[in-house]
C-alpha cells in the first residue's frame, strides 16, 4: 500500500498529508478540482476558527481556496472573456446608440432569484452533510455499546475476541464502501507508475484490515471480508453477517436476554448503515441540479451586460468576476457537500472507533463486590472466576 501507516506507529508518524500554509490547516488537495476536506476539530483549531483575525487570514488565502481554484476555469474565465469582449466592442466598434447592455433594474430581479436558488442549493446539501454526520455518530455509539456488552456477557474468549475484531473491522469496511478511495484522497486515479486504481485501493483496504487481524486468528473472517470487497460486494453487510454468526454461536453460553441485547446493537448499526447508503445512492433531484446550473451559467455570462452602464469599461471586468464568484461559489460548495462521504473525515472516525474498542478491551475488569468476596471460598472463586483469593490474581480482580 502507498499510504497505509500501521496503527502502532501512528503516534510518531503523520497519517494525513496536511497543508498548513498561512495558518489554514486542512488536508492537502491533489489538484485544484479537489474540495476542501477538514479533520476533526480540536480546542486549538476551534480557537483559530473563532479568531477575530480570521477574516484577514481568509482574505489572504483567497486564491488558495477551493471555490476560487475550482471556478477559475471554465466559469470565471468565461465570465471574464465575455466582459472583455463586451468592453472592447462597446469602446472601439459600437456607435454610441449601438452600445450593448441590458437594464440593471431588470437584471437585479434575476440576481435576487439566482441568489436565493444558490442559498437553497447549499441549504439542501448541508442537510445531507449533517445527516451523514449523525449516522456516523450513531454507528460510533452502537459499536462502543456492542464492544462493552461483548466484554460483559461473552465469556468464551474466542467468541469475545472475534466479536471485538469485527467491531473494529466494521468502520473500516464502511469507510471503503462509502468512499471510492477509502479516505485515502491522495491516491490518483490515473497514474502510469502504479497498478490500476481498484487494485491500489484494495491494497489499502487489506492493509487496514490486516492491522486488525495481526495475530492471524480468525483468518477466515479476514479472507471473507477481503474476497467480498475485491469482488465488488457489500463488505459492511458481510461484517454484520459475521457478527450475527458469532452472536448465534454464543447461544447456550450467553443468556437469551443478553443475546437479544447484542442483536439490537447490530440492528442499530445496520439501520445507520442503510441510511448512509440511502444518501450515497440518492442525489438531490438531478433535474433541479441541471436547471440551476443552466440558470447560473446564463446569469453569470449575462452579468457584464447589466454592469457595463454603471461600471464602465474599466470596472466591468473585475465587478463581473467578483459578483459571479460570490454567487457561483455558494452553489459550488453546495454541490461538493451533496456527497458528504467525500468531505467528512471518515478515516478519523474509523480510527476513533478502533481506539475506543481497544480501550474497552484493555480496561474492562469484572467487579466482585467485597461482600460477595468475603463469603465465597477460595475454590469457589477459582471455579467461578479463575481467581486465587490469596494473591487476587486471575481473570477477575477482587475489590479491596
Amino acid at each position: 500500500p502507498e499510504f497505509f501507516v500501521p496503527r502502532a506507529e501512528r503516534k510518531n508518524r503523520a497519517v494525513f498529508s496536511l497543508d498548513d500554509q498561512l495558518g489554514e490547516e486542512r488536508l492537502r488537495r491533489n489538484d485544484r478540482l479537489c474540495p476542501t476536506r477538514e479533520l476533526n476539530f480540536t480546542p486549538k483549531q476551534w480557537d483559530k476558527h473563532k479568531s477575530p483575525y480570521r477574516r484577514i487570514r481568509h482574505v489572504v488565502n483567497t486564491f488558495r481556496s477551493s471555490p476560487v481554484q475550482r471556478l477559475m476555469f471554465p466559469d470565471l474565465f468565461m465570465v471574464g472573456s465575455v466582459a472583455t469582449g463586451l468592453t472592447i466592442y462597446n469602446e472601439f466598434f459600437a456607435a454610441p446608440k449601438e452600445v450593448l447592455n441590458v437594464s440593471m433594474t431588470g437584471f437585479a430581479g434575476a440576481t435576487t432569484a439566482i441568489g436565493l436558488l444558490a442559498a437553497f442549493r447549499l441549504n439542501a446539501s448541508y442537510g445531507r452533510y449533517e445527516e451523514c454526520r449523525i449516522f456516523w455518530g450513531e454507528i460510533n455509539n452502537s459499536i462502543r455499546d456492542l464492544a462493552g456488552q461483548t466484554m460483559m456477557w461473552m465469556k468464551d474468549e474466542d467468541q469475545r475476541s472475534r466479536m471485538l475484531k469485527l467491531c473494529k473491522a466494521f468502520p473500516v469496511c464502511l469507510n471503503f464502501h462509502l468512499n471510492s478511495k477509502g479516505g485515502h484522497h491522495n491516491i490518483r486515479r490515473n497514474s502510469p507508475k502504479f497498478p490500476k486504481f481498484e487494485d491500489r485501493v484494495h491494497a489499502e483496504f487489506q492493509a487496514e484490515l490486516r492491522d486488525i487481524y495481526l495475530d492471524k486468528r480468525h483468518e477466515r473472517d479476514f479472507e471473507r471480508l477481503s474476497e467480498v470487497k475485491y469482488s465488488g460486494g457489500n463488505s459492511p453487510l458481510e461484517v454484520l453477517t459475521l457478527m450475527r454468526e458469532t452472536i448465534a454461536g454464543s447461544i447456550g453460553t450467553v443468556d437469551a436476554i443478553y443475546v437479544r441485547e447484542l442483536d439490537e446493537q447490530c440492528q442499530r448499526i445496520c439501520g445507520a448503515f442503510g441510511a448512509s447508503e440511502r444518501v450515497l445512492r440518492t442525489a438531490l433531484p438531478t433535474g433541479f441540479t441541471r436547471h440551476s446550473s443552466r440558470l447560473m451559467f446564463l446569469w453569470s455570462n449575462g452579468l457584464p451586460f447589466a454592469l457595463y452602464p454603471a461600471m464602465g469599461p474599466l470596472l466591468t471586468l473585475p465587478a463581473s468576476i467578483v459578483t459571479s464568484y460570490a454567487v457561483l461559489g455558494i452553489e459550488d460548495i453546495g454541490v461538493q457537500l451533496e456527497e458528504p462521504f467525500d468531505i467528512l473525515p471518515l478515516r478519523q472516525y474509523s480510527d476513533g472507533m478502533f481506539d475506543a474498542i481497544s480501550a474497552i478491551e484493555k480496561n474492562y475488569t469484572e467487579y466482585v463486590p467485597p461482600s460477595v468476596a468475603k463469603t465465597i471460598t477460595e475454590q469457589e472463586a477459582i471455579e467461578a472466576w479463575g481467581i486465587d483469593m490469596k494473591t487476587n490474581k486471575g481473570s477477575v480482580k477482587v475489590s479491596e
